[in-house]
């Protein structure tokens, strides 16, 4: 029986605040599922961000994988400083090619032109590239098989950062008629890593879960209790493996013009929309899935 093509991706993420931006990385580079056409970087400091992403697409193997440098504020509001404690692993050696200086915009527009195949995006951070490509290269749009981002909250509609970060950039993500499946918070906080989880990452014999687990302990900020909840992870799992979370179509509607609930998701059901959001996971699948992965050798190219 013949082997199912993998799906060709773009990875958008603002990897360097919260820890489950490396670790959704980590995943796909890992998941046979997934072909990782492109990386790139979102929000505030970028350039640390894509030195962290580089450095580790270098420990899985990738540098094959093409990088680039994206906004570093939303579309209407200002940069904010960042303290990033994981951006303390970087060395003067972790340094990328020129090219990952190419905006990101410009090259999520340009691989998904090139492909020829429809390819899933998957956004783990603010939407701003994303949002930018659509507006600036309305073709894209029949290019993208489907956004699987992490955003949002549905059950009930609340504020999470991701959306509310950039939300006029989401409306824009939204509203454009792509395929999308959500995976919003009230999802995404029922997959914790617990202390065996962790445990075995920890003790996995290789440098890139080695790597991992240090971005964890860095995150941690000297409270080992404090485990990570696996948000952009599972979009990433979604992508690759449907079946784990439990969706509903309808249409989503971000709040932007109060600013009192400015970013919140208003999920309406909607048989004939084109956009999917979670509204369960198997919570342990998905946990066993991923600790297997992140803690296996890096599969390389």
């Amino acid at each position: 029986m013949a082997q199912t093509k993998p799906i060709p991706v773009i990875f958008d993420t603002d990897i360097g605040d919260d820890i489950d931006d490396a670790l959704a990385l980590g995943l796909a580079l890992q998941s046979p599922e997934l072909d990782v056409k492109l990386v790139t970087t979102v929000a505030d400091d970028v350039d640390s961000r894509t030195r962290l992403a580089w450095k580790e697409l270098g420990l899985f193997g990738r540098q094959d994988i093409p990088l680039a440098t994206g906004a570093p504020e939303p579309l209407l509001d200002p940069r904010l400083p960042d303290k990033a404690a994981q951006f303390g692993i970087l060395t003067a050696a972790d340094q990328p090619p020129a090219s990952a200086h190419q905006r990101a915009a410009d090259k999520i527009i340009e691989t998904l032109l090139a492909s020829p195949v429809k390819m899933t995006v998957i956004p783990v951070g603010p939407l701003t590239n994303i949002a930018l490509a659509l507006r600036e290269e309305p073709r894209i749009r029949e290019k993208i098989e489907r956004i699987v981002l992490m955003g949002g909250a549905y059950f009930p509609a609340r504020r999470e950062y991701n959306i509310y970060r950039d939300r006029i950039a989401a409306q824009i993500v939204f509203s454009s008629g792509v395929p999308i499946t959500g995976v919003g918070l009230d999802v995404t906080e029922k997959c914790k890593l617990e202390g065996a989880d962790l445990d075995r990452l920890k003790n996995a014999k290789n440098p890139a879960s080695q790597f991992l687990y240090r971005l964890i302990q860095l995150w941690q900020s000297g409270n080992p209790g404090r485990m990570p909840t696996l948000h952009d992870p599972l979009a990433v799992g979604t992508a690759l493996r449907s079946g784990l979370v439990e969706t509903q179509t309808g249409a989503v509607q971000v709040e932007t013009a109060s600013p009192l609930f400015f970013g919140a998701t208003v999920f309406t059901l909607d048989a004939k929309a084109t956009t999917r959001v979670a509204r369960n996971v198997n919570a342990r699948e998905f946990l066993d899935l991923f600790t297997e992965r992140l803690s296996a050798p890096p599969r390389g190219r």
